[in-house]
């Protein structure tokens, strides 16, 4: 082989030696496709130990092997003892894990190393949440008093407000965070939560239909806005949302039974109230007093008063020391009874039971003494 050809080969091996991608170099490319178990095992062939390190440690994260990679964590941040991000991943990691103390210290180090840095109080009030402490608020507050727009932290103060009724305080938060994103479903649902309690239905309304329109149907929503809509004297609509709760989510719910039923006495559909309440009675196992007077009420409003009488003695039975079926009965029956002497018991069963205490004493006392004086002087 003369000395050209030589120098010819010589070149073309070292050329093809640099084209050759490093296990570094394809480690990146895997883990870039997320295939995470191959990029572990390239980057573990790599010689290059200080840069594969975090590597190694975000790919065993994305993997799910969180022991391995808060391993590699720890051992990267003890040779880069400066590493921010590294540091900042490694107590997410922390906490993801359950290691709540371990991830205490790191934020508290990172700080104090970053103390214009609202994320970090603000994990450690993640933290604190976790652990069922209150000083998680504080932290929240203390990371919005650092950057009043961390909507993390103003999300936690709402959420905080609206579960403790303090709806004044809430609302200032909503509509801090709703200024940051006005799509944001989680300040629209505690948007339309704090005006769901503090009665301002049609404002309640707007963010439930807004979080519909943004695709996040569910059964507390259908169920919340139904009852916006009924207070708001849309019965249609408060109907057709209980039927699909009935029809689509739960068809067993006593509760939906009841309360579609009582939308549909407000538009004097009693036949379809009357089977609603029904099916909820027979979903129950509890006493179903209420559900029994409420039955009655609507045979009464309907002049059934057999049926209305019936079904207040099913009350009475369910639960004896409820005071209201008794007045009630008694009022049935002196409706349905063409005699006043066949009325005139049930006045009377309704004072011998709950005598000077009960709230219909007088009215009661009243009728009976009208019934007395109409028997007395042949009237009947």
């Amino acid at each position: 082989m003369n000395r050209l050809l030589f120098i010819i080969l010589i070149f073309t091996i070292f050329k093809a030696e640099a084209q050759t991608p490093s296990a570094l170099a394809i480690g990146d490319s895997l883990y870039a496709l997320g295939d995470y178990s191959k990029a572990i095992t390239a980057y573990l062939k790599s010689k290059e130990t200080d840069k594969v390190q975090l590597k190694l440690a975000k790919s065993y994260e994305a993997s799910g092997n969180i022991s391995n990679a808060l391993a590699f964590y720890k051992e990267y941040i003890s040779k880069n003892p400066g590493a921010t991000i590294a540091k900042y991943n490694y107590g997410q990691l922390l906490i993801y894990g359950h290691r709540f103390k371990e991830a205490d210290s790191i934020f508290v180090k990172l700080m104090g190393e970053n103390p214009k840095n609202a994320n970090f109080p603000y994990q450690l009030g993640v933290i604190a949440e976790k652990l069922k402490d209150s000083t998680s608020i504080a932290k929240f507050a203390y990371a919005y008093y650092i950057d009043d727009e961390h909507e993390n932290s103003i999300y936690k103060l709402a959420r905080n407000a609206v579960e403790k009724r303090q709806f004044v305080s809430a609302a200032k938060y909503i509509e801090k965070g709703l200024a940051l994103n006005s799509n944001s479903t989680r300040f629209l649902t505690l948007d339309a939560l704090q005006r769901f309690h503090t009665k301002d239905y049609h404002g309640s309304i707007k963010s439930w239909e807004k979080l519909l329109a943004l695709y996040q149907e569910n059964e507390q929503i259908l169920k919340l806005l139904g009852l916006c809509y009924f207070n708001t004297n849309q019965f249609e609509k408060a109907i057709d949302l209980y039927a699909k709760l009935i029809n689509e989510y739960d068809n067993t719910n006593p509760t939906y039974h009841k309360t579609i039923a009582k939308f549909f006495s407000f538009k004097s559909e009693y036949e379809k109230a009357e089977d609603h309440l029904n099916i909820s009675i027979l979903l129950q196992r509890k006493p179903l007093d209420e559900e029994y007077t409420s039955l009655a009420a609507i045979y009464g409003k309907q002049n059934k008063h057999k049926a209305e009488m019936d079904a207040l003695k099913k009350a009475i039975a369910e639960y004896p020391e409820n005071e209201a079926p008794y007045y009630r009965l008694a009022i049935a029956a002196d409706n349905y009874f063409k005699s006043d002497i066949d009325a005139l018991p049930y006045y009377e069963k309704y004072i011998e039971k709950f005598g000077e205490s009960g709230k219909f004493r007088e009215l009661a006392k009243a009728r009976l003494i009208d019934l007395k004086k109409n028997i007395f002087l042949g009237k009947n």
